[in-house]
């Protein structure tokens, strides 16, 4: 038996709302890095990396997040050192 969809408001913000990147924070995060990678130091940062999991957020700020570049990003996410390098930031923020 199918039930209704609750007429209620979600209580608790979803994953991906929490990750959400606000303008003023993109903003704040361009300033940080002048616009280059804040690993390599050597190409544009076009992407914004969160370095604490967006599950683990109440709201996204500056200091959740690195200023990549393309190729950083992708070897930050995709490679276990990569993850050990995000990690390792986490454990610098808190």
């Amino acid at each position: 038996m199918m039930h209704p969809k609750p007429s209620h408001k979600r209580a608790k913000k979803t994953a991906k709302q929490r990750g959400a990147i606000s303008t003023k924070v993109r903003r704040q995060l361009k300033e940080r890095s002048d616009g280059i990678c804040e690993r390599c130091r050597s190409r544009v940062a076009v992407h914004a990396a969160h370095i604490v999991r967006r599950w683990k957020l109440t709201e996204t700020t500056v200091d959740d997040l690195l200023h990549l570049c393309l190729e950083c990003h992708i070897w930050a996410d995709g490679t276990e050192a990569g993850r050990k390098y995000l990690k390792d930031k986490e454990n610098h923020v808190k």
